[in-house]
């Protein structure tokens, strides 16, 4: 399998692309999975473009930002969520590549079909992320999702990896909000 990761070039770069025209994402599970979905599609297809695409669908629009927090605070939100976003990105790319490495670890045929699935997880399994400080006005509801690799031939049901990410529903899609307790704004070491 060619190996690949997706780099990050800057603010500007990461202001572009997130302006991309998608068409709505459904508010649901089915919704959350048909969007991841389509990133492993594209890294499936060896379509690093594409991939790239569908990745900065995740990201928080620029104007969240402001319209949340104000001009000078929100464009500082917005210099620490692209830092954050671009580490989902080189993990969400790592994630896949390693996949095969997994099933070699595991003495699973590299040939084995895998697939993806996510599911809710609900505000039981986690603790509520923090409010933003110096938000004006409500925070999107946060919802976190398992993403789990799984083979995927008849018979099969084994998960080779997995983990949870926060996400929020904005402007018709699901965007990257952080680890499951540890939101964007506090990111970093």
């Amino acid at each position: 399998m060619k190996s690949w990761t997706i780099r990050g070039s800057g603010l500007l770069f990461f202001l572009a692309t997130v302006t991309f025209a998608q068409s709505s994402i459904p508010d649901t599970p089915q919704g959350f999975q048909q969007q991841y979905h389509s990133v492993f599609d594209a890294f499936r297809a060896h379509d690093a473009t594409r991939t790239e695409t569908c990745l900065n669908s995740f990201a928080i629009p620029p104007h969240w930002f402001v319209d949340a927090f104000g001009q000078e605070q929100g464009g500082n939100f917005a210099r620490q969520y692209a830092n954050a976003f671009a580490e989902f990105k080189h993990f969400t790319a790592e994630k896949f590549a390693s996949i095969d490495a997994i099933k070699g670890h595991m003495q699973i045929d590299p040939s084995e079909p895998t697939d993806v699935r996510t599911h809710p997880w609900t505000p039981a399994e986690g603790t509520p992320l923090p409010r933003p400080p110096g938000l004006r006005g409500s925070l999107p509801a946060v919802q976190k999702f398992e993403i789990d690799y799984v083979l995927s031939a008849p018979g099969q049901g084994a998960r080779l990896t997995s983990w949870v990410d926060a996400y929020v529903y904005i402007d018709g899609a699901f965007r990257y909000f952080g680890r499951p307790n540890k939101p964007f704004w506090k990111s970093g070491p």
